[in-house]
Order: structure tokens, then C-alpha cells, then sequence
């Protein structure tokens, strides 16, 4: 009897999945089919999506314009909305920045040299921390693909001091990931939440003047990217407070946890 409601609770969380895979893509794929976006660009994409989908799943993405317009327009209720986002990040994010885009770059080395070769590889790096000069960069990204194919191939090679240790997977396609040892993100306080709104608040007169009729601004702001130099929510913390925004929005990107600060 238990086992045959388990089936049934099963079938239901799966077809609800299906249904808001389907809503989502109706939310994304219209702006990733219309524009030529970079990799961040369909991150962002993603990442506004979700946030559209979790605040009501009529909102569709209708355009990404250009400076100094807001960073996307949204529709709701026949209506048009400015939407501005950012991620807030620590002081030192520099630091976490220069390794993961050294992997990316490694990444995409790999793609062209190994072509054909699918893979997800877990890099980690002595102390989180490689400071190079962007000259080295196209070597050290080639060296790195390199480590990821013999570690692939079961091949007997030794590891640089700068990398640790690398693990790979089968995978559906290539994929680096960046394995920080101190990982743990710091709480986000309500401070910091104000001087990233107030950041933003300047660009408002620039949004106002815009060739789109706009009806509001909102701001959406980004934590919780599982990395040490994002942040995370305090749940004890008020972060409601006043802005010249429309609505303010603060949303964790790892499990799309939404809190309206305004």
C-alpha cells in the first residue's frame, strides 16, 4: 500500500518537473533563439529566467538591450519592465576570477585540440590562488587542457605545484570546474545589500530616458553561487529597506530562494 503511494507521489513530482521544464523554456529560449549571446550572457539568461519563473510564470523576456538601458526587458501583464541585475561579491573576488577564467580559457583549448572528446573535469588549486601574468595565459591553458586529457586517458604524468589534484568524468560535454579548498561563503549583511542597490540606483536617470516605455524598474541581486566570493543569506538578518527602484529583489542563485527586500 505505502509502496504504491511512493509510485504515485514519484509520478507526480516528475510530471510537475516536465511541466516547469517546459514553462521555463518558454521563458529562456525565445532571447537565447533571437540573440548571439557569450557564455555569461546565457548565464544571465538562465539566471533571469528562473527568477521570472519562481515570481510569476507569465513574465517573458522580451529584449536585451544595450547600455544604458536596463540589462533586460520583461513583459508582465501587457505591461513593460526594466529589469537590472548584478551578482554582489566579496572584495577579493578578483582572486577567484583570475582561476576560473583560466579554466574557461583551458576549456576551450581542450574543445579544439581534443576534438570529439567529452569530459567534466574538477580542478582544484594550490591555496584558491594563481597569480599569472596574462602572457602565460595561452600556455598555461594549453598545458592545463593537456593535464585533462592524460588524467582522462589513465595517462602516468606529474601535476604542476600550482594544481592540486584534477578528477574526471564522463560527460555530455566539456566541462572544467573550478574545486576551491575554502569555499565557504561569508553571510551577506544588510550594509553591503544597500551600498550594492545604491550602486545601481545611479544608473536610474540613465533608464528613465530610455526609447522603451517602461512602466517600472525593478533590480535583481544575485548570491549563493557556491563559491567563496559570493554570499550567502542570513535568515536572522532584515534586509527590507527603501529604493528607488520600483522592486528590489534578492535572489540566491543556487537554489532560486527569492526574497523581495522592497
Amino acid at each position: 500500500m505505502n509502496l504504491q503511494i511512493d509510485k504515485e507521489e514519484l509520478k507526480k513530482l516528475i510530471e510537475r518537473a516536465k511541466k516547469e521544464k517546459q514553462e521555463l523554456g518558454q521563458i529562456i529560449y525565445p532571447i537565447l533563439d533571437n540573440f548571439d549571446l557569450n557564455k555569461q550572457e546565457i548565464l544571465e539568461v538562465c539566471q533571469i529566467g528562473k527568477f521570472a519563473y519562481k515570481i510569476d510564470s507569465e513574465i517573458r523576456i522580451v529584449d536585451k538591450p544595450q547600455p544604458p538601458n536596463p540589462d533586460f526587458i520583461i513583459e508582465l501583464n501587457n505591461s513593460l519592465i526594466g529589469l537590472e541585475h548584478t551578482q554582489i561579491l566579496t572584495e577579493d573576488a578578483q582572486r577567484y576570477f583570475r582561476v576560473k577564467t583560466l579554466l574557461d580559457y583551458a576549456e576551450q583549448r581542450f574543445e579544439k585540440k581534443y576534438p570529439d572528446t567529452n569530459v567534466h573535469a574538477t580542478i582544484s588549486i594550490q591555496n584558491d590562488e594563481w597569480n599569472y601574468s596574462q602572457k602565460d595565459k595561452p600556455k598555461l591553458a594549453e598545458q592545463i587542457a593537456d593535464y585533462v586529457q592524460w588524467t582522462r586517458m589513465e595517462t602516468d604524468f606529474e601535476l604542476p605545484e600550482k594544481i592540486t589534484n584534477i578528477r574526471t568524468t564522463r560527460h555530455s560535454q566539456v566541462s572544467f570546474s573550478y574545486k576551491e579548498k575554502n569555499w565557504q561563503a561569508e553571510y551577506l549583511t544588510r550594509e553591503r545589500l544597500k551600498t550594492e542597490i545604491e550602486k545601481k540606483e545611479s544608473k536610474i536617470l540613465g533608464y528613465r530616458t530610455s526609447e522603451k516605455q517602461l512602466t517600472e524598474l525593478w533590480l535583481v541581486l544575485l548570491i549563493g553561487s557556491l563559491s567563496s566570493v559570493s554570499y550567502e543569506l542570513n535568515e536572522s538578518e532584515n534586509y527590507k529597506m527603501e529604493s528607488k527602484f520600483d522592486r528590489v529583489y534578492l535572489m540566491a542563485d543556487f537554489d532560486a530562494k527569492i526574497l523581495r527586500v522592497k
